[in-house]
C-alpha cells in the first residue's frame, strides 16, 4: 500500500489548488459522488474556458478521486470483516488489541464520509486514505513471521485482502497511463511560446514518463502538483 500512500499525499496538494479554482472542485465532484462513468461528461467545461492547464489538473484530480473512493469503499470491507475475525480471538495481547482498535477507528472515519457535503468530500477522501494507506504500509512493514505480523495477515488474508491489494495496484497503473495520454495531449497543443513558458512541467514530464518502476514513478508523480500550482 505504499503506493496508496505516495498518491493519496500528492492529491492532497491539489485540495489547494482547488479551492482556488472552484469549477474544478465542482467537477470533481459531482464524477466522484455520480460515478466514475461520469468523468468523460465534464471534459469540456475548462476547454471551453480555454484553459488547458486548468482541464488537465481537472481531470487529473478527478481521477485520483475516483480511486480514493474506489479503495476507501472496498477496503473498508476488508478491514471491517478482518477486525470481526480478530475480535473472536479469545485471548489478545496488548500489540493485537491496539491494531485491532487501530482499524476500527480507520473505518468508522470512512464510514463517515458525507458523499453530500460537497465543499469537504475531496478533502477528507484524500485524508482518510492517508490515514487507510499508512494503516496498511505498517502492516506491510511490520517484521515477517512475528506473532503479531502472522495473526493480522491471516485475518486480512481471510478476507480478501490479496485480491484488493492486486485490483488496485491495476488501477494505479491505469491512473498512471491515463495521465502519461492526457498530457501527451496537452502539451501537443501547445504552441511554441507556450511550451517555452511550461519549459519545466514538459522536461517534468519527459522525467516522469521515463520512469519504469511503479513506486519511482508515483514518487515523479507528487513533483506535478508543485510545477503546475
Amino acid at each position: 500500500m505504499k503506493q496508496a500512500l505516495l498518491i493519496a499525499t500528492s492529491a492532497l496538494l491539489f485540495v489547494q489548488i482547488i479551492h482556488a479554482l472552484p469549477h474544478m472542485k465542482r467537477e470533481s465532484v459531482a464524477v466522484v459522488v455520480h460515478g466514475a462513468n461520469s468523468l468523460h461528461e465534464t471534459q469540456g467545461t475548462a476547454a471551453e474556458e480555454d484553459d488547458a492547464k486548468v482541464q488537465l489538473v481537472a481531470d487529473t484530480l478527478t481521477e485520483i478521486a475516483v480511486l480514493a473512493k474506489w479503495t476507501l469503499d472496498k477496503g473498508s470491507v476488508v478491514i471491517r470483516n478482518s477486525v470481526k475475525e480478530l475480535n473472536a480471538i479469545p485471548v489478545k495481547d496488548e500489540q493485537l488489541q491496539a491494531n485491532i482498535t487501530r482499524m476500527s477507528k480507520v473505518v468508522e472515519e470512512i464510514s463517515r464520509i458525507n458523499m453530500e457535503e460537497q465543499e469537504e468530500v475531496l478533502l477528507k477522501l484524500f485524508t482518510e486514505m492517508i490515514e487507510f494507506a499508512t494503516l496498511l504500509a505498517d502492516y506491510q512493514g511490520m517484521p515477517e513471521c512475528s506473532k503479531l505480523q502472522i495473526t493480522l495477515k491471516a485475518a486480512l488474508e481471510n478476507n480478501g485482502f490479496n485480491k484488493f491489494d492486486s485490483e488496485f495496484k491495476e488501477k494505479i497503473v491505469g491512473v498512471a497511463k491515463n495521465f502519461e495520454t492526457r498530457f501527451s495531449e496537452f502539451s501537443e497543443g501547445m504552441t511554441t511560446a507556450k511550451k517555452a513558458k511550461n519549459a519545466k512541467l514538459i522536461h517534468w514530464y519527459e522525467e516522469f514518463k521515463a520512469e519504469t518502476g511503479v513506486e519511482a514513478k508515483l514518487d515523479k508523480f507528487g513533483e506535478f502538483f508543485y510545477l503546475i500550482s
